[in-house]
């Protein structure tokens, strides 16, 4: 009966297959890690003289390897993972087609946020040379893909740019699945002696990734699918609350006016009751005194 405990001695595949699946991975890191020229020329006349299909499952892998770093990482110290399992998963992500509608929308809102940037320039110049202030534009969000959170200069690390596109948090899904995927199967069994070893099974095989990219793929195009309708209906909320907030602000002022004018009425009508009693007081006072004081609009007047 097969069991996972580990033994003491290294299997065949670990002695001779993985240190060459791990030699290709790294000359796939190599040839995009920013080597020296001498170096990736070699690299490429080697790469070149294998074929054109195997210059492909290079490419694509050196590009997974900057995608998905963590799980290069893994596959370079489990060594079970080649170039095709790489050539796989890029595939599949390119050819899922959830996966490249969300591509071609990110490239349509960078088009537009670009277009966005060249408008403002303009007329950021258009008011500099009329002698007017430029717009103001700080209330309705950044247009600059560069934007690295602290300042708006050249990022310090720029990626490559990906062959057909990508996106970000698809590629950080289903990196993650594969790499629970990976660990989940077991380096090896042996007997329970441990005289022998055997293939673990079900093993790192291309048709199992297939699966567990599609599957991480279209969960991954779902989520956002829902995030983003989550992050509508919250705007429609936002909307909401400030179209109350505002209509509550105009009631609120309205209602300080109403009040504001009822307490000017009621000054001014004290003032007017002190008036006239003053003037009648005064009236009286001056009959006593044998003076014919006249009452008016303008208030007492003797004559």
């Amino acid at each position: 009966m097969l069991y996972t405990d580990t033994v003491d001695h290294p299997t065949i595949e670990e002695i001779t297959v993985y240190p060459l699946n791990r030699a290709e991975l790294r000359m796939a890191d190599a040839y995009v890690g920013g080597r020296p020229s001498v170096e990736r020329q070699a690299l490429e006349q080697a790469v070149r003289g294998r074929g054109t299909a195997y210059v492909a499952r290079f490419r694509h892998t050196g590009e997974m390897s900057w995608r998905m770093p963590v799980l290069f990482s893994a596959a370079l110290a489990d060594g079970r993972m080649t170039i095709d399992h790489f050539d796989t998963l890029w595939r599949r992500l390119d050819r899922h087609a959830g996966v490249r509608q969300e591509i071609d929308d990110q490239i349509i809102r960078r088009e537009d946020r670009a277009a966005e940037r060249a408008r403002r320039e303009l007329l950021r110049a258009e008011a500099l040379a009329a002698g007017e202030p430029p717009p103001d534009w700080s209330a309705d969000g950044d247009y600059n893909d560069d934007w690295s959170g602290y300042n708006y200069g050249e990022p310090a690390f720029r990626l490559p740019e990906p062959e057909n596109g990508r996106c970000s948090h698809i590629d950080q899904v289903v990196e993650r699945e594969v790499m629970d995927w990976l660990q989940s199967i077991p380096q090896r069994m042996s007997t329970r002696d441990g005289s022998r070893t055997v293939v673990p099974a079900p093993s790192v095989s291309v048709h199992r990734l297939r699966d567990v990219v599609d599957r991480a793929a279209t969960d991954a195009v779902e989520e956002l699918a829902r995030l983003r309708d989550e992050s509508l209906d919250w705007a429609e909320e936002a909307d909401r609350r400030r179209e109350e907030a505002a209509v509550k602000a105009r009631e609120d002022a309205d209602r300080r006016a109403r009040r504001r004018a009822e307490r000017a009425a009621k000054k001014a009508a004290k003032d007017a009751e002190k008036k006239a009693a003053a003037a009648a007081d005064e009236a009286e006072n001056a009959a006593a005194a044998g003076q014919v004081i006249e009452v008016g609009p303008a208030g007492p007047a003797p004559y």
